[in-house]
C-alpha cells in the first residue's frame, strides 16, 4: 500500500504545472535556509554557551508548538489521522531534524561553514541515488546536467576558502568524523524527504509539519538530558534574535513552505535549495560581516543560479 501511494503521490505533482504559489513557496526556502546557516553561528558562538542539543530541541519545542496553533487556527482539530500517517511524521521528521540538519549543525563545531555548506550542496544527488535505488523516479538527462553544473558551481564559491592553505577547513584530528557526519546529514534530509512524499495528498500542511517536529523535539529531548549540559546564562540579544528567527522562519515558515513545495515538484527539485543556501550565506558573510567576495565566487553564483533553472526547465 505504501509503496503504491508513493508512486501516486510522485505522479501527480509533475504531470500538472506547479502553480505560481509554488514557485514562491520555492523562493522562501531559498532564502530561508540559508539565513539560517548565519543563525545558528550566532547562537552557537555567542557569549552563552549554547550546545547543539539544547538549540535543536528548544528550536524543534518552539517550532512544533506555534505550528500546532497555526494549524489550529486554519485547519481545526486533525481529522482522521491514521496511524501509519503518524509513523510517517515521526520517522520523516526525525531523519530531516534530528539525523540531518542536526547532524550538520553538529559539524559546524570542527569544520568551516565552506566545507559544511559544500557537502550539503550533494543533497539533490543523494537525493536522485535514492529516488532511483527506491524506484520512484528516474531523473532525465538535463536534470542530472543541471544538478552536476550546480556542485560544480558550489564549489566554486567557496573555493577561495577551500583552496586557502593557510585556513583550517576542519578541525586536526576530526577529518573522518566530520565527512562521515556531514555524508550522514545529506543522506537523512534526502530520504527524509523521499518518506515523507505520500503523506502529502493526506493531511494538512501545518499539522503534519507540526507532527514532524514534535517527533524531532522530543528525540532531541532526550539527547539533551544524556548530555546533561549546564544551561546557558544570559544569553545576549543577537542570540535571542538568532533563535526566534530559527523558530518562526527557519522551521516554520522554511518546513510548511518545503511541504508544499513537495506537493507541486519532485524531491530533485525541492532539494534545489542546497545550492541556494551556500549562496545566502556568503552573500550575508559579505553585507553583514564586510566579508569581500572573490571573482571566482561571484562566477560560481551565476553557475549555480544557471543549474536551477537548468533543473527547474527539465523537470518532469
Amino acid at each position: 500500500m505504501s509503496s503504491s501511494a508513493a508512486g501516486t503521490s510522485a505522479a501527480t505533482p509533475a504531470a500538472a504545472r506547479p502553480p505560481l504559489s509554488a514557485y514562491g513557496h520555492l523562493l522562501a526556502i531559498y532564502i530561508v535556509w540559508g539565513g539560517a546557516y548565519f543563525a545558528v553561528k550566532i547562537c552557537v558562538s555567542g557569549p552563552a554557551l549554547v550546545t547543539v542539543f539544547q538549540l535543536q530541541s528548544v528550536r524543534m519545542w518552539g517550532a512544533s508548538l506555534l505550528l500546532a496553533l497555526v494549524a489550529l487556527m486554519r485547519c481545526g482539530p486533525p481529522r482522521r489521522l491514521r496511524r501509519a500517517d503518524l509513523l510517517i511524521c515521526a520517522v520523516s521528521g526525525i531523519l530531516m531534524w534530528v539525523a540531518g540538519n542536526g547532524l550538520a549543525t553538529l559539524a559546524s563545531k570542527h569544520a568551516t561553514s565552506s566545507f559544511i555548506v559544500m557537502s550539503m550542496g550533494a543533497i539533490p544527488l543523494w537525493s536522485c541515488l535514492l529516488e532511483l535505488l527506491i524506484a520512484r523516479q528516474v531523473p532525465t538527462l538535463r536534470v542530472v546536467t543541471g544538478l552536476c553544473l550546480g556542485l560544480f558551481g558550489l564549489f566554486l564559491v567557496v573555493s577561495p576558502t577551500l583552496l586557502d592553505a593557510h585556513s583550517a577547513i576542519i578541525e586536526p584530528g576530526y577529518g573522518g568524523f566530520a565527512v562521515a557526519i556531514l555524508i550522514a546529514a545529506g543522506v537523512s534530509w534526502s530520504l527524509g524527504t523521499i518518506v515523507q512524499r505520500p503523506l502529502m495528498q493526506r493531511m494538512a500542511t501545518e499539522w503534519a509539519a507540526a507532527f514532524q517536529m514534535l517527533s524531532a523535539a522530543l528525540v532531541l529531548t532526550l539527547f539533551t538530558g544524556v548530555e546533561a549540559a549546564p544551561l546557558p546564562q544570559s544569553p545576549s540579544l543577537p542570540q535571542w534574535l538568532a533563535l526566534g528567527f530559527l523558530i518562526v522562519f527557519a522551521s516554520v515558515i522554511g518546513l510548511t513552505s518545503y511541504i508544499r513545495v513537495l506537493r507541486a515538484f519532485t524531491p530533485t527539485v525541492a532539494t534545489t535549495f542546497a545550492y541556494v543556501n551556500p549562496i545566502i550565506g556568503v552573500l550575508l558573510g559579505w553585507i553583514v560581516l564586510g566579508e569581500t567576495l572573490a571573482p571566482v565566487s561571484l562566477a560560481g553564483l551565476a553557475v549555480v543560479l544557471a543549474s536551477i533553472a537548468i533543473v527547474l526547465s527539465g523537470r518532469r
